[in-house]
């Protein structure tokens, strides 16, 4: 499918679908603002993600690649109070706008941006995870 097609898609899905309240509206508004590139998952994208996680219960949940902290929000908002996201993010800058994304937004749940390459800080985290979200260098 072309990029229009999916555009589409996502459009009508989010019109009838999808209610992007101010929290998630602000957060694009804001990765845009400082120069993010436009590559954040789109808000039905964010409410499947959303759906997954909390259909299956997860109570913790690691997310590869962060940019603006879109998908974040949708991620941590499934989880319970005592429930832990840990996003790993490449770029400092782009960790400074997610965490500010998401501190609006007010999760119940703690969330932890972490920064550096995301192959160097895996082995450093423990337990286990829930539910993982995979956006960035999917080659690694």
């Amino acid at each position: 499918m072309s990029d229009r097609v999916w555009h589409e898609v996502d459009s009508y899905i989010e019109d009838r679908l999808v209610a992007e309240d101010e929290a998630l509206s602000t957060a694009v508004r804001d990765s845009t603002a400082v120069g993010l590139a436009p590559i954040a998952v789109s808000a039905a994208q964010g409410k499947m993600l959303y759906l997954m996680a909390l259909s299956i219960g997860a109570r913790r949940i690691l997310e590869i690649g962060t940019l603006g902290g879109y998908s974040a929000i949708w991620l941590a908002r499934a989880l319970p109070a005592d429930g832990e996201l840990i996003s790993l993010e490449i770029d400092p800058r782009n960790a400074d706008v997610a965490r500010r994304n998401i501190a609006r937004a007010k999760p119940a749940a703690k969330v932890d941006v972490k920064v550096g390459l995301a192959l160097d800080l895996l082995p450093g985290l423990s337990g286990a995870f829930d539910f993982t979200f995979i956006d960035a260098n999917k080659e690694d």
